[in-house]
């Protein structure tokens, strides 16, 4: 669809909301990363809140430079991560709209670019901030301490870390400043930012989801060809060190049997699109892939397109989660809750359950054999899910958002989620 002058100049108006975030391909939602998974969920449900509200997403470049109108919402396809094709790009659409007041910024390490990039945006915002911009940045990932994420992000822990941990303080410290409100996804997640700033301008929204409707397990499982007589374990999300991928694949190195069944792991993810580019993460892709060769417990399906989730949701009997760390709200968590999967996490995650494993591969086998052995147990497993899902319902969020532009001095979080 071409868009005439005169339709983009009707968002170019106070009270529009100015997205820039990396975005979903059109007509998908689950593409482009975990930040464009959540900034598209999170604008549908402001357009579902005040559906006259104007929404102008300024979002990477996938093919080529494109403008679009994708269920209310313009979608400015104009930057790429780097330093040239970011800023001044960005700037060039700003300046469009400048009418604009209100913007609202996703925020996760490398997805707007390399090291360099990254770290001038906290100027960038310091500028849109003294030019009378309302800014409100949602920051995915809040670290305090990279010890363990060292292997995730390519440092020698035995070189430089305190130095890099100093300048990341510094650095959310720079971006609190720049920023009218942090929104954190998760409360522990607002908690850590508080005490690395010293003030309490981060709140917390849990990260939302959209109840869905799973399908007959027996029926998904035959269209993914699996064997019904097995159990299926389901890892879902982008392979990458953090999350533990490494871990999971080598706990299903040997058979694993739970109620005479044969268990088999459902290793459904391909390669973060952020990271694959460096070389750090291309080794650990590499090492992963030998380890999974051949293996005959564990699937790996690469990266699954949005008109499949709903069936590998379905096919499993426990979805697992081995995070070495907890930075950042789980994607793929959220989805385990929405179609009421059981679930089991690491003691990184322990503050979404009481059922967890440390990091030891037979901790993670145990508390595997436990969850599928035992009906009551999949079935108190599952009973937290669905208060999970009830909880953290997209639908009620949308509000949220908009209460933290429309109102000077927005309630706090404790008293907005009541």
């Amino acid at each position: 669809m071409k868009l005439t002058a005169l339709q983009l100049s009707a968002f170019n108006r106070p009270d529009s909301l100015l997205v820039i975030s990396t975005y979903p391909d059109q007509k998908t939602t689950h593409t482009g990363g975990g930040l464009a998974t959540y900034t598209k969920n999170s604008l549908l449900a402001i357009r579902k809140a005040d559906p006259l509200r104007k929404i102008i997403v300024l979002a990477n470049i996938i093919d080529e430079p494109e403008i679009y109108l994708e269920k209310g919402i313009l979608v400015i396809r104009c930057w790429e991560r780097s330093l040239l094709h970011f800023y001044f790009p960005l700037t060039k659409a700003l300046l469009k709209f400048d009418q604009v007041k209100n913007i609202l910024l996703g925020f996760e390490f490398a997805a707007y670019g390399d090291l360099f990039t990254t770290g001038l945006l906290p100027l960038y915002l310091t500028i849109l901030k003294f030019a009378g911009k309302h800014l409100v940045t949602v920051v995915h990932q809040v670290v305090a301490d990279l010890t363990d994420l060292a292997i995730h992000t390519g440092i020698d822990k035995n070189k430089h870390l305190n130095l890099y941990n100093r300048l990341l303080t510094t650095y959310f410290r720079w971006l609190g400043f720049a920023s009218h409100k942090i929104v954190t996804l998760e409360t522990n997640l607002a908690d850590r930012f508080n005490e690395i700033v010293s003030d309490h301008k981060a709140i917390a929204i849990p990260h939302g989801l959209y109840p869905k409707k799973a399908i007959d397990q027996k029926l998904a499982q035959k269209r993914l060809n699996l064997d019904s007589k097995n159990l299926y374990v389901l890892c879902f999300g982008y392979l990458s060190h953090y999350k533990g991928s490494d871990l999971i694949v080598k706990a299903f190195k040997k058979p694993l049997m739970a109620g005479g069944k044969k268990v088999r792991l459902i290793l459904a993810g391909g390669e973060n699109q952020t990271q694959g580019q460096k070389h750090h993460y291309q080794r650990f892709y590499k090492n992963l892939y030998k380890a999974i060769d051949n293996n005959p417990n564990i699937i790996h399906t690469g990266f699954v397109p949005d008109t499949r989730i709903k069936t590998f949701y379905s096919a499993a009997d426990l979805t697992v989660f081995p995070y070495r760390t907890f930075m950042s709200a789980s994607g793929p968590l959220s989805l385990a809750f929405a179609y009421r999967k059981p679930f089991v996490v690491s003691t990184a995650l322990s503050n979404y359950s009481s059922t967890t494993f440390d990091l030891s591969i037979d901790s993670i086998r145990k508390t595997i054999k436990d969850a599928l052995s035992k009906k009551r147990n999949l079935s108190q497993l599952e009973k937290l899910s669905q208060v999970m899902a009830t909880e953290r319902n997209f639908n009620h969020q949308g509000s949220l958002y908009l209460s933290l532009f429309d109102n000077p001095s927005p309630a706090p979080i404790a008293t907005v989620l009541n």
